[in-house]
């Protein structure tokens, strides 16, 4: 049987390899055309070598790790050719009026002589603007004209990243672990927001990259907590952390102290029962009462305001773009919040409805977020077994898996109840794949599960969409 293993091995590294070098020729081809140069193609391979010396020669990298980042980077710099042709051939205003215009014309200019902090008052994502800023002039340095592509060669970098820190919380929580590895693999290079913020000058690659880095590290003190060491470091990074979503997304600055309060929740739940590890749960859970109160005692006005003020402002998009009596208002956002967040939730996992809303040729934006719907379609029955699977189960209620789910849970709820915007909802989404990568299904049970989740999933997107039909043919 060993020897049957070894002997499958190459061929799937082949396989994967061919696949990526037929990714990546697809990518050079789309972005070559779209810009009329193969200075994309040489920034981006200049980036993918820098990356993977950096796999080689740190604890970062590993055969899984190296596997996820050839893929999700092949894959993102496919989608980033597709968003070049939207903006360079079909005029996507989204890319070049909006935000995205926004953070390039800071990066490549308008932020010079800035401090991180003067650059914060005067415009939003001050952190990435400096991070591209830096790359843009590096490149510019090596003769490279100030091109697009190299800010969104940063980001195709970033989430790539990302998918292999979410390699390393599998090995924490499930070990050595290659079908879980490749479950992973997939879903993150096959969501369609992740292509958005690869391919797209958006802030939200770094903003995944921060908070997915936040959730490993609170994976590793969980597989060993203490009250010394360990916890000096979490403490540290968190601190760190909420500093730099200040500088990245301030409406996340909740993010760390939300982390916290799941960490210690997921001590005193999980299944394990040992005295010591008590002990060392109550010491924890005190400290970090402390600290929660702390939280709330400082942040928690500010935090309020910065929740309410995004509510209200996409409330009023909202309205703007549906009006004030739409079908989404009134069942939604206008609904008393205990309402409205159950509403809200599901709606996040299965917005744009309908789902071809987006497969249009004026923005790339909305092309990445219908593709998404469609993506989890698919993933929406693995959760569901995983969680089921959780709630019934004691003995898989590990800290590390209970402390996914209760950030899946949390974040949820917390974009649900402020922003209801998908893209936001996309910083969250690697815990989220660690519990749909849980079900086995090689096992003919886990899969004849999965089947009959998938169908009453996509009956439920029939009969809604037949809705939808109706109600907008009067």
């Amino acid at each position: 049987m060993m020897h049957s293993s070894s002997m499958i091995q190459p061929h799937h590294a082949l396989k994967v390899s061919q696949v990526n070098l037929a990714l990546v020729a697809l990518g050079a081809l789309i972005n070559t055309a779209s810009y009329g140069s193969i200075a994309p193609v040489v920034v981006a391979l200049l980036s993918f070598a820098a990356v993977q010396l950096l796999l080689i020669m740190t604890p970062l990298g590993g055969h899984a790790e190296q596997r996820m980042f050839n893929r999700v980077f092949a894959v993102g710099f496919v989608m980033a050719g597709v968003a070049a042709f939207y903006a360079n051939q079909l005029q996507d205003t989204a890319q070049l009026f909006s935000d995205p215009a926004g953070f390039f014309e800071m990066a490549t200019g308008k932020a010079r002589d800035l401090s991180l902090v003067e650059l914060e008052i005067i415009h939003e994502g001050a952190l990435a603007i400096v991070i591209w800023q830096t790359m843009y002039d590096l490149f510019a340095e090596l003769g490279f004209d100030k091109g697009r592509y190299i800010g969104v060669s940063i980001n195709v970098l970033a989430v790539a990243l990302s998918g292999v820190i979410g390699i390393k919380i599998l090995r924490h929580i499930f070990g050595n672990d290659d079908y879980r590895f490749r479950r992973m693999t997939l879903l993150v290079s096959a969501c369609g927001m992740f292509w958005l913020f690869a391919g797209i000058h958006l802030r939200d690659s770094m903003v995944l990259l921060g908070i997915t880095a936040l959730a490993y590290a609170w994976v590793r003190f969980l597989a060993k907590p203490d009250l010394s060491w360990r916890l000096s470091q979490i403490i540290v990074w968190s601190v760190f952390s909420q500093t730099l979503l200040v500088f990245l997304r301030g409406e996340f600055v909740f993010v760390p102290a939300a982390m916290m309060i799941a960490a210690f929740a997921a001590l005193i739940l999980s299944a394990k029962q040992d005295l010591r590890r008590h002990l060392v749960r109550f010491g924890l859970l005190i400290l970090g009462g402390g600290a929660v109160v702390a939280f709330a005692l400082i942040f928690m006005q500010d935090l309020i305001a910065v929740l309410d003020r995004g509510r209200e402002g996409y409330l009023e998009l909202a309205r703007d773009q549906h009006g004030a009596d739409s079908l989404g208002i009134a069942l939604i956002v206008n609904q008393p919040l205990p309402i409205r967040l159950v509403l809200a939730s599901i709606y996040l996992y299965v917005s744009p409805i309908p789902f071809w809303s987006g497969f249009q040729l004026e923005s790339v934006y909305n092309v990445f977020k219908s593709a998404n719907v469609v993506f989890f379609y698919f993933v929406l029955p693995l959760l569901a077994i995983s969680i089921l699977r959780l709630f019934r189960n004691k003995q898989g209620r590990s800290c590390s898996v209970l402390f996914m789910l209760f950030l899946t849970l949390g974040f949820t709820l917390a974009i649900a109840g402020t922003s209801l915007e998908t893209r936001h909802f996309g910083a969250f989404l690697i815990p989220i794949f660690v519990l749909a990568s849980i079900p086995d299904l090689r096992v003919r049970n886990v899969r004849l599960q999965y089947r009959q989740y998938l169908f009453v999933v996509l009956l439920g997107v029939i009969v809604v969409h037949l809705a939808w039909i109706i109600l907008n043919s009067h």
